[in-house]
């Protein structure tokens, strides 16, 4: 799956492509009348009321400009261990190396990885194992890691507050990366490359950032988990229950859109299927999708 930005060439590498949460526990403010008026546009891609299920891709976007090639968001991974989400727990053979090699880039050809925050879905192929020990999936890649983002994980894995799922994602995918020395630790406004820049996106956790897109006249918002599904851009204050400060994440999310449909801007969240991102128009007060830039 591929589109373009501009003269930029972003390819799609699916991870998981139907993750399935209870639609009520995971969105738990929704608006039944929303999904009711939405429908035709929602279902069956995005979720399904009447199974109470919410649907997400879990995918990594390969960014190509300038000679350069950016891994945004890096997934589950293999071999790691996540027994609460059993379809994630010690994967083996899912072929995510392969459809990026397919692509024409090699991992030894990332340049950066960035990941827009340091949930287990997010960092996953950062390490791969080999002889008993995590070493770096992308060995000649610079890692960039919100500064922020990575100080208050530290701060609660220190204090022993970290759920379960997403200490071990630290102990296996980021702490072996900051090890090796491969991590840079970058601050709001930090250009990883001309037209490129981070932004912050707090909300879903303190530390989220996204990776803006003006280039060569084109725009475009990798915003990682500032929006989860096209639900929330018909009720954009609707957060998830993982967010950490749900009210800032909607005060996040409400800034995207209204950027996005006066911009112009391309929103590339994480975790849509089917369209896979979005150009956001103004309608009745409030927003919708526009599925026209990227086809699964």
């Amino acid at each position: 799956m591929r589109f373009a930005i501009g003269d930029a060439v972003v390819d799609i590498i699916v991870d998981d492509d139907d993750l399935r949460l209870p639609l009520s526990q995971y969105f738990p403010g929704f608006d039944p009348a929303v999904i009711e008026a939405q429908r035709r546009v929602l279902e069956p891609e995005y979720l399904q009321s009447g199974r109470d299920e919410v649907r997400f891709a879990i995918q990594s976007f390969v960014f190509r400009a300038g000679g350069r090639t950016i891994l945004i968001d890096s997934c589950v991974g293999e071999g790691k261990d996540c027994p609460e989400i059993p379809a994630w727990h010690q994967r083996r053979g899912t072929g995510f190396l392969d459809r990026l090699r397919r692509t024409g880039v090699d991992p030894a050809a990332v340049d950066l990885v960035f990941c827009t925050h340091l949930h287990v879905d997010h960092v996953g192929w950062n390490t791969q194992q080999d002889n008993g020990r995590w070493v770096p999936t992308f060995p000649n890649a610079r890692y960039l890691f919100g500064r922020r983002e990575l100080a208050d994980w530290m701060a609660q894995r220190e204090a022993g507050r970290v759920p379960p799922i997403h200490a071990r994602a630290l102990e296996a995918n980021v702490i072996p990366i900051v090890e090796a020395g491969l991590a840079d630790l970058v601050d709001d406004g930090h250009e990883p490359a001309p037209g490129l820049r981070l932004v912050p996106l707090p909300g879903h956790t303190d530390g989220q950032m996204g990776l803006v897109v003006d280039h060569a006249g084109h725009r475009a918002i990798f915003c990682g988990d500032a929006v989860h599904n096209p639900l929330q851009i018909f009720q954009p204050d609707l957060s998830t229950s993982t967010c950490t400060d749900p009210e800032q994440a909607n005060l996040t999310r409400t800034a995207i859109l209204a950027e996005a449909a006066d911009s112009g801007r391309l929103v590339v969240p994480a975790h849509f299927r089917g369209g896979r991102c979005a150009h956001i128009r103004p309608r009745g007060g409030g927003y919708e999708p526009v599925f026209d830039a990227c086809h699964g």
